[in-house]
């Protein structure tokens, strides 16, 4: 194998090692994400149970910036059902990103495999022809 045949398997080694590390970088970032989407859509639910507790006519009081504004059952339930639906969402968006980036990544870790297969080919190529 020429230097030149060699550096051109580093090279394109090297491109999809970097991109298989860049797919690694923003799995974990979606990953993070969706468990912080996870909490927040448990925290909704929960306040939604509560809701469906309360007795008709009782005071709810949201919390808005530093002050407590009154709302009535039906508008908090309201939110709190227009929020979980945004959440649900969220969620499902960053579960389909999810899924393509580990495509990606596995499509990446093939690359690098063949990458390095076809480089183990061509150095034992070359030494069977100088054993010759």
């Amino acid at each position: 194998m020429t230097q030149k045949q060699l550096q051109e398997f580093q090279r394109r080694l090297d491109a999809e090692l970097n991109e298989f590390k860049e797919q690694q970088k923003l799995g974990s970032k979606l990953a993070g994400q969706r468990s912080q989407m996870t909490t927040q859509l448990n925290e909704n639910e929960m306040v939604k149970q509560e809701l469906v507790l309360i007795q008709e006519g009782s005071q709810i009081y949201k919390l808005i910036g530093p002050v407590l504004v009154s709302q009535d059952k039906e508008d908090a339930m309201a939110v709190v059902e227009k929020r979980l639906e945004y959440l649900n969402g969220e969620i499902s968006r960053l579960d389909k990103q999810i899924k393509d980036v580990e495509t990606k990544q596995d499509q990446h870790r093939e690359r690098i495999m063949e990458i390095q297969q076809q480089a183990q080919a061509a150095v034992q190529k070359q030494q069977q022809q100088q054993h010759r």
